[in-house]
């Protein structure tokens, strides 16, 4: 039987619901990621570590490479790290984590109040602030300089983006920028603007054939694509296309799929 899914947009973040089994290849996403089982356990498989199953849920910090399976009903909230999910991205930086206590029971509570509703733009959001409140960051602060080029780098074309004009607007050259980027998010920078260009295929998908999807996204074409998708998020362009997208008030901006 094939999943439902489900998907509100959310800046540069969001909410995925699975109804069904459900599952990814491994992949990396660079996004924050907080998976909450809501009728089964969680498979989790993670680059370098053992498989384990778990019923509570897992943070999982950006670029971590991993692959999900979920027999039942699963709720993922992705957070961006260079904002609501910057706390939580400091504490799982490079990691995996399952939650436990008062975190836990916060964002189970946060998620089943979505699923008993209806998921729109503001349910979206208000379950992606709550789990961004269950962590507060450790260590030192991200790089300001960082954050505003990560920003920038959202809103360039996505195909070439030109980092280092970005880096000198902040100072910085590329090289140092790409070394700052690396030590707050523990992955390359290349792989960030990668991400950011699936981002804008995936974004396409919704009503665009895949071979436009692609060139949207600076790809060569639907092959190139299809690669990429399956190494950031650990899916196929179809299965992606196939969700049902709840779209956010066109007031609210340019929207990314996570």
């Amino acid at each position: 039987m094939t999943a439902r899914e489900h998907t509100a947009l959310v800046g540069h973040g969001g909410v995925h619901i699975v109804e069904g089994a459900g599952g990814t290849r491994r992949h990396a996403l660079h996004l924050v990621k907080v998976m909450v089982p809501v009728d089964g356990p969680l498979e989790v498989d993670v680059e370098g570590g053992r498989p384990f199953g778990v019923r509570a849920p897992v943070l999982t910090g950006a670029g971590v490479v991993h692959s999900v399976g979920a027999p039942g009903v699963t709720v993922t909230v992705f957070l961006p790290p260079d904002g609501l999910g910057a706390g939580a991205q400091a504490v799982a930086r490079g990691r995996v984590l399952v939650l436990e206590g008062a975190q836990a029971d916060r964002v189970r509570a946060a998620a089943r109040a979505v699923l008993r509703g209806r998921l729109d733009h503001a349910a979206a959001h208000e379950l992606m602030r709550a789990c961004a409140a269950a962590f507060a960051p450790s260590g030192p602060p991200f790089d300001r300089r960082v954050l505003r080029a990560m920003r920038r780098l959202a809103e360039q074309a996505p195909g070439r983006p030109a980092l280092g004009p970005l880096a000198a607007a902040e100072g910085l050259s590329r090289s140092r920028l790409s070394h700052l980027f690396h030590d707050a998010f523990g992955h390359p920078l290349r792989d960030y603007v990668t991400f950011l260009r699936v981002m804008t295929a995936v974004r396409a998908l919704v009503e665009a054939p895949p071979a436009r999807a692609a060139l949207a996204g600076g790809f060569h074409d639907q092959a190139h694509l299809a690669r990429a998708v399956a190494a950031t998020l650990g899916r196929t362009p179809g299965s992606v296309a196939r969700s049902h997208f709840v779209q956010a008030p066109a007031a609210a901006g340019p929207r990314m799929i996570p």
